[in-house]
């Protein structure tokens, strides 16, 4: 409401000072006829933007962010006040010297400073920004690069997730590419990012903006930081969930060659039976897989704890595919508890980036135990 009546009161002494530059300081009635008109103006004109679409509240990070989806000014009493003083005081000096061509100067001036205040907002209002491209995996705390394509020279700026301040500039009509970085803050899957885009074309007199909704052309999926490494305890189960996916194997007495099947190592290939086959051969050993870890992802209802929570699983997990071992992750997700191996540190950022806390009390007890890590013993 503030700038609403802001807007309308500068628009009416734009009104009369204008009136009164043209037609002199005779002309008291058809000022204030002017002034209240364009006052009037100016209030339909900011109400409109106020009213065109409505403020709404997004808590996709646990704090809530207000969104404001309508068109307005930003900073705008430095611009006004300075606009309004500068409108008067020519008024002041056409009326005392009473010289034509100071009049026509003094109603340039107001229509360059009325043109610099209003036009933005008919811009900001117009503008549209789409997301042409995006990465598919990120990490929280670091940056991510989005391309996007402004219809105009626009000011974009983050806010969920938040990033760098960037302008969209280049060539003087029609759209323009640019890339936008951005910094989640915690993992989770990202469809959708919240930014506000602002112009103060054409004079660059007074700043308008607003709040824009950009939808990603596909998800974006943050894994979290790098934790506390977990300890890791022994137990007795030997599910391996519903992955297929054989684990290098360098353990066991040799037992004989057999032909290649997915899934063996290339340590594990028997050149001499090769080449004398024609075909790959393996060395087959007692024992062909070691056990492996398996991993019961458990996050607690509060955000921050669930965050370090996924770091720390994170970590441990990471440092055992690094060692060459194979990971068996269970994650409660949307769509329900899903255990099957991990593949690599992109699949594990992925699984915990859709993991979700688990609020509702289980029909049956975790497979692997209370204790997230869990490492099934060798035979």
């Amino acid at each position: 409401m503030i700038s609403t009546a802001v807007v309308g009161l500068v628009a009416g002494v734009c009104g009369v000072v204008v009136t009164r530059a043209v037609f002199g300081a005779g002309a008291v009635v058809g000022g204030a006829v002017v002034g209240v008109v364009a006052m009037c103006l100016g209030v339909i004109l900011s109400w409109a933007g106020l009213t065109g679409s409505r403020d709404r509240t997004i808590a996709p990070d646990g704090g809530g962010r207000r969104l404001r989806t309508h068109a307005h000014p930003v900073a705008w009493f430095a611009p006004v006040a300075g606009s309004a003083v500068a409108m008067l005081a020519w008024a002041g000096v056409a009326h005392s010297s009473g010289s034509g061509w100071v009049q026509a100067v003094g109603a340039l001036l107001a229509a360059v400073l009325i043109t610099g205040l209003l036009a933005p907002y008919v811009a900001a209002r117009r503008a549209t920004l789409t997301c042409s491209a995006c990465p598919s995996d990120g990490q929280a705390g670091r940056p991510s690069a989005l391309t996007m394509t402004a219809n105009g020279p626009l000011r974009i700026r983050p806010r969920y997730p938040v990033g760098v301040e960037t302008a969209a500039v280049g060539k003087p009509y029609g759209p323009r590419t640019v890339e936008v970085p951005i910094t989640p803050s915690r993992r989770g899957v990202i469809e959708s990012v919240f930014v506000e885009v602002a112009s103060c074309a054409p004079f660059g007199l007074l700043w308008w903006a607003r709040d824009v909704e950009v939808a990603l052309p596909r998800p974006l999926h943050i894994a979290p930081r790098l934790g506390d490494r977990a300890r890791m305890e022994t137990t007795t189960t030997r599910s391996a969930g519903d992955s297929r996916r054989r684990a290098p194997s360098g353990v066991g007495e040799p037992r004989g060659v057999r032909p290649y099947r997915p899934g063996d190592t290339r340590r594990s290939v028997h050149w001499p039976a090769t080449s004398h086959v024609g075909a790959l051969m393996v060395r087959e050993k007692e024992q062909q897989t070691d056990d492996p870890i398996v991993v019961d992802v458990v996050l607690p209802p509060d955000p921050p704890a669930a965050e370090i929570e996924a770091e720390r699983v994170m970590s441990g997990v990471t440092h055992a595919l690094m060692r060459g071992e194979t990971v068996v992750l269970g994650t409660r997700e949307t769509g329900g508890h899903i255990v099957r191996a991990v593949r690599d540190r992109i699949d594990l950022g992925r699984r915990l980036a859709r993991a979700v806390s688990s609020l509702e009390p289980r029909v049956q007890p975790p497979p692997f135990g209370g204790d997230p890590y869990r490492r099934g013993p060798r035979a």
